[in-house]
């Protein structure tokens, strides 16, 4: 498919500070919706995305633009589907899964089992843990639904996009609260392909998927940061 070529000179805020011009015409969604952000600072960012472009428009260099529209155009017009798939990742959460070897399950054991203390503790989830792969009931896992309906529809677009990523609605949850940063949550969610790469190396193709997934949790703790204080500079840490 050809490259999109630029069709504007000037990006500006709009008045409101919440939305985006192009020449002069609101930026709206792939849907067609108006694209108006919740923080200033989000707008600026996304604005400074489109400033950017060359010659060609390059969606990929659009992460905060990419996340904004996902969240108008499929998260706010489904949010009780959205709900629902990341309630069903609380009834078969990756850290409840355990290796049969040993030394990879003591690392999942050390690594993996704090953040399910620590939600036991704090929400009263309890979820079993298997050895294998095997499916497993949780009884708790309902317990998810009001934790989930919590966040606005900002936060549960990042919230999902981390959880389906990671496998862990657990993880996806600490995220969001900013428990932990884009590397621990790489770190914590591809535990095993890591050991694995320790174990016997990695390849070339291993290695560009992770600098992806690495890359599409900076840009999601990116957007987070943004959508959380609107005072914040756009190079915040992340």
């Amino acid at each position: 498919m050809a490259a999109k070529k630029r069709f504007y000179k000037s990006v500006l805020l709009a008045d409101d500070g919440l939305s985006i011009q192009l020449d002069g015409r609101h930026l709206r969604s792939p849907a067609g919706s108006l694209l108006s952000l919740p923080t200033p600072s989000l707008a600026m960012a996304i604005a400074d995305e489109w400033r950017a472009q060359g010659d060609d428009i390059d969606p990929a260099t659009m992460p905060l633009f990419s996340l904004g529209v996902t969240v108008i155009d499929r998260v706010t017009p489904q949010r009780d589907m959205v709900m629902a798939e990341l309630a069903a990742y609380g009834g078969n959460d990756l850290l409840c899964y355990r290796d049969s070897q040993t030394d990879l399950a003591s690392r999942q054991h050390d690594q993996w089992q704090p953040w399910l203390d620590r939600l036991a503790a704090e929400q009263d989830i309890h979820l079993d843990i298997v050895t294998g792969i095997m499916p497993i009931g949780q009884n708790d896992a309902v317990k998810f639904v009001p934790l989930i309906a919590a966040h606005d529809d900002w936060q549960l677009g990042i919230l999902h996009r981390v959880t389906s990523l990671s496998g862990s609605l657990v993880l996806g949850l600490a995220f969001v609260s900013m428990m932990i940063d884009s590397d621990k949550m790489f770190d914590l969610a591809f535990l095993d392909e890591l050991w694995q790469n320790e174990k016997w190396g990695t390849d070339f193709e291993a290695a560009d998927r992770h600098g992806f997934l690495r890359a599409e949790l900076q840009d999601a703790a990116r957007f987070l940061i943004l959508l959380a204080d609107p005072s914040l500079p756009e190079k915040a840490a992340i």
